[in-house]
């Protein structure tokens, strides 16, 4: 049972890079069914990077980010970034905010519907709001 699901998230990540009309790489292929088969996660590069080791495979960190990012310019994951050294991807690619919980660098999905935005600032001329995102620091008490 695990091998045919195995196997059909390889299909799956092989789909995703011919759709985005990228070489389909053991690397590529490897990083991507990782990424998409525990559901929705919240990965950095460093973390995913240590999952693919982990496992054997061999892929260099920079082809870890390059991958992230393509993803993410495809819509297929969402990038939070915490603050100026915290970056994370998201494979819940809705509307949603987070907690982040400072005492493991992790976050917390938020739905969209519990916080209310109110008294958003007009933007410059020619500009819009595409997206407001909520991140809540926690700690333990």
């Amino acid at each position: 049972m695990i091998k045919n699901y195995t196997k059909i998230i390889k299909v799956d990540a092989v789909n995703i890079l011919k759709k985005a009309r990228l070489r389909s790489t053991k690397q590529r292929v490897s990083l991507i069914s990782n990424i998409f088969k525990y559901g929705n996660r919240h990965l950095s590069a460093e973390s995913l990077h240590r999952e693919i080791l982990n496992s054997g495979e061999k892929v260099s960190l920079a082809t870890v980010y390059n991958t992230l990012h393509q993803l993410t310019n495809l819509n297929l994951l969402r990038q939070v970034k915490v603050n100026a050294s915290q970056n994370y991807f998201d494979t819940n690619t809705a509307a949603h905010h987070h907690f982040f919980d400072e005492s493991n660098n992790s976050l917390i999905d938020i739905s969209k519907d519990v916080i209310k935005i109110q008294g958003i600032p007009k933007p410059p001329d020619n500009k819009k709001v595409s997206e407001i995102e909520v991140i809540i620091s926690i700690q333990n008490k």
